[in-house]
């Protein structure tokens, strides 16, 4: 098929507050700060993109965020002939990775509805039809993680997400609370947010084992491989990895250290749905089973992580919710949830309707 070029390209932020504060182990946020790109390909067929931008993992400001936005919409622009290739490598090189997921994925949402296909048609799936996500507790006092786990289990959701990592003994008393109030058939899974030390991760790994935990998401800090390696060698449960993978490479660096079980792949991470896919195939090679979760993405950006999701054989666990924690959006459609249950939406493209009415426009390239 033909790839059609890119005629121009607009960029927007908007700012969507949190239900309520959402605590985890390096903070606390009450909104989340997105990046929105529309682009318009040949034909007048027009597509969106979604990026969450993170100081703190990816060490991008707001600034750095748009003008990496800019600049990447100058250089489609301006490409005479464009393929999913060549659309991977210019987003690989750009410095914010947050803000060429963004782009990227309005492109790719723009060549699917021209071609009449859901993005995930375009990403060599679907593989699978829906997938199921879990949905994250923050940080907060045992008793009240516990009535929010209830009250996920009552909205349908089977399996929740834990946030720990600010005090180790109350972590345990966390993870008791949640399973002594939603009993047997729920599944727990725990993240730490690289808050504990290696002999902290021991400790506390060893003593929630006991109340079925599925796995435990980066316990320790993301550049200490040993300590990693440690933590996994003396764990009952399985280890998996966020903030240590951002890219193909890092995979085998933690494959070789035989650091984890898991690797946690993320689209804005990953610099787009073509670079998570690379993360996968490389996870896949190293024999390291993937998640799929997400930064603060709206329903337009988790939309095009469901895609990718559901497209990826190694994909086995699933953490999209992060829509579900919003006050608002400005965004409907796309992948929609029902009792822990995301389906890919048929198309075409990404399936998403944008209300840009609640969007900030920053700048706009057109083809010279």
């Amino acid at each position: 098929m033909s790839w059609p070029r890119v005629e121009s390209v607009e960029i927007f932020c908007v700012q969507l507050p949190y239900r309520e504060a959402f605590t985890i182990a390096t903070g606390t946020s009450t909104a989340s700060w997105n990046l929105v790109v529309k682009v318009v390909v040949e034909g007048g067929v027009e597509g969106w993109g979604e990026g969450s931008p993170s100081y703190t993992v990816l060490g991008e400001t707001r600034g750095s965020v748009v003008a990496s936005a800019r600049r990447l919409a100058e250089l489609l622009a301006a490409e005479r002939e464009l393929s999913p290739e060549r659309l991977y490598e210019l987003c690989s090189q750009s410095p914010s990775p947050s803000a060429a997921a963004a782009v990227e994925e309005a492109v790719l949402d723009a060549w699917a509805r021209s071609a009449g296909v859901s993005v995930a048609k375009l990403l060599g799936g679907p593989y699978r039809e829906a997938v199921e996500t879990d949905v994250t507790i923050g940080i907060m006092e045992p008793e009240e993680q516990a009535k929010r786990a209830l009250k996920f289990v009552e909205m349908g959701f089977r399996v929740l997400k834990l946030k720990l990592g600010l005090d180790p003994e109350k972590d345990v008393e966390r993870v008791k609370a949640v399973r002594d109030a939603v009993g047997e058939g729920i599944r727990i899974r725990v993240d730490a947010n690289q808050g504990w030390s290696v002999e902290q991760a021991v400790s506390v790994i060893n003593r929630i084992a006991r109340f079925d935990v599925e796995y435990v998401e980066q316990p320790v800090r993301w550049d200490d491989l040993q300590g990693l390696a440690r933590v996994r060698r003396e764990s009952p449960l399985p280890i998996a990895v966020d903030e240590s993978v951002k890219k193909p490479a890092d995979v085998f660096k933690v494959a070789r250290a035989e650091a984890a079980d898991i690797v946690n792949i993320k689209v804005m991470k990953s610099g787009g749905l073509l670079g998570a896919l690379r993360v996968a195939h490389a996870s896949e090679a190293a024999g390291l089973a993937n998640m799929v979760g997400c930064m603060g993405e709206g329903r337009l950006g988790i939309t095009g992580a469901v895609c990718f999701a559901a497209s990826a054989l190694n994909v086995k666990y699933v953490d999209l919710d992060s829509d579900v924690l919003l006050a608002e959006d400005y965004a409907e459609g796309g992948s929609a949830i029902e009792k822990g249950a995301r389906k890919v939406p048929e198309g075409p493209g990404l399936g998403v309707k944008v209300d840009a009415s609640k969007l900030t426009k920053l700048a706009a390239v057109k083809r010279a």
